[in-house]
């Protein structure tokens, strides 16, 4: 379930230093320089981790409210995003606990990351297409938040080990262990809903 890393590169590590340091001195333009280059990143986790663009919309604005409001702790020179996708994270599971049930996460861009079309739509190949992301959206749904967030981060964020364990705030052997749970309890569920013996 690997996919190549879709982020393209958002700012160059010596400009991201340069940008946070302003910011940290009370520059708002270079604050806002930031929202421009990361918005679109931070959106696409809070998406994926609540499935409603409204939550995800809220999610971003949040994220970045809270990222200016610690910004003076953040140590310049460290990468950006994996800061910001952990505020991000923090929101979503803050949102999940605060409505009392599990976040609804779109695995759709996991199914389109590799999809490619035909000149020529196919009725029984679009229901069989669409009978299977919904399969895949129901399963990836029962996940438990902690591993719909490593799955999200590594497959379509495509983040490494390390940017993930420093996203979500534990070791590197904790992120690889949960992958594997994820990817095994993802394997189970799908098995199940299409009926397939293990």
């Amino acid at each position: 379930m690997e996919t190549a890393p879709r982020r393209s590169p958002i700012l160059e590590p010596g400009d991201e230093a340069r940008l946070v340091r302003a910011a940290q001195s009370g520059d708002q333009n270079a604050f806002a320089e930031i929202v421009r280059h990361f918005q679109r990143a931070v959106y696409r986790v809070a998406y994926a981790l609540t499935r409603n663009a409204s939550d995800a919309d809220d999610l971003a604005q949040e994220t970045f409210v809270r990222a200016y409001q610690a910004i003076g702790r953040f140590r310049a020179g460290e990468p950006l995003y994996p800061w910001l996708a952990r505020i991000a994270v923090n929101q979503a599971y803050s949102l999940h606990r605060h409505r009392k049930r599990r976040p609804e996460t779109s695995i759709e861009p996991l199914v389109e990351a590799g999809r490619q079309w035909a000149g020529e739509d196919d009725p029984a190949e679009n229901a069989a297409e669409s009978e299977r992301n919904e399969m895949i959206q129901a399963a990836f749904a029962g996940l438990s938040p902690e591993h719909q967030a490593v799955l999200t981060l590594r497959v379509v964020e495509g983040l490494s080990y390390d940017e993930i364990a420093e996203t979500v705030g534990v070791p590197v052997g904790t992120v690889m262990s949960r992958l594997s749970r994820a990817r095994a309890d993802l394997k189970t569920r799908l098995r199940a809903r299409t009926g397939e013996m293990p």
